[in-house]
């Protein structure tokens, strides 16, 4: 069997394994500073492991290893390599939700115009996701089978309600429904243009591309102000 071949069977079989079962993200959560901390170092390690070999290389002792834990203390938090992975996309929308709320709150965006305030917003949105575009161009492929639904979906419900109190509706156009339709296909792309060109900083022109679709339809879908 090729390694290609190999890879599909694995691929196929984790799409199977995690379809029957519930990923738990932590057999116990973290109370304690010190438990917080061998959490956190768990996540890293797990991460660096992810972006130099991808998921299928990612084991749990290879985790412990790399954390400089016992394989006890993993399993203190975690049951398996799935819920550490889990728990490390989880901590990557967490950081994107901080680091978006963050760079909006300094924005004095009262003082923008509607044309700035779009740009702003795609901006923004680029910037998240080229913050350890590494890690998360290799949790692409599995990101939807290991993060909670419901907890993806009140992710996207953060960014939806970022782009609705950003931009006064027009008549006639419903905002929630222009920021529902908006951030689906814009984090839909980016999660292709991520595993595609993981630095989008190298790729000016894809980004050109990126503006010349989004900034029209918001533009068009908001009132001058």
């Amino acid at each position: 069997m090729s390694n290609a071949e190999n890879l599909v069977n694995q691929k196929d079989n984790l799409d199977t394994k995690l379809k029957k079962k519930k990923i738990k993200i932590q057999v116990k959560a973290p109370t304690q500073e010190r438990s917080r901390y061998t959490v956190s170092t768990i996540l890293d390690a797990c991460s660096r492991i992810l972006i130099r070999e991808g998921f299928f290389g990612v084991t749990t002792d290879k985790i412990a290893k790399e954390a400089g834990v016992s394989i006890g203390s993993l399993y203190q938090f975690f049951g398996n390599k799935e819920s550490v992975v889990s728990a490390v996309i989880h901590n990557l929308l967490d950081q994107d939700k901080v680091y978006m709320l963050k760079r909006f709150k300094e924005l004095d965006v009262e003082r923008l115009s509607i044309e700035q305030k779009v740009r702003s917003l795609i901006s923004v949105g680029i910037e998240a996701y080229q913050n350890n575009n590494e890690l998360r161009a290799k949790l692409q492929n599995i990101q939807m089978y290991l993060t909670d639904a419901d907890y993806l979906k009140s992710t996207v419900k953060v960014y939806e309600e970022i782009v609705y109190g950003l931009l006064p509706a027009k008549n006639g156009r419903d905002i929630h429904k222009v920021a529902y339709v908006f951030v689906t296909a814009f984090t839909g792309l980016m999660d292709k243009a991520v595993t595609d060109h993981s630095d989008l900083s190298k790729n000016q022109d894809l980004v050109s591309e990126i503006y010349h679709l989004f900034e029209p339809y918001l533009i068009n879908a908001a009132a001058k102000t």
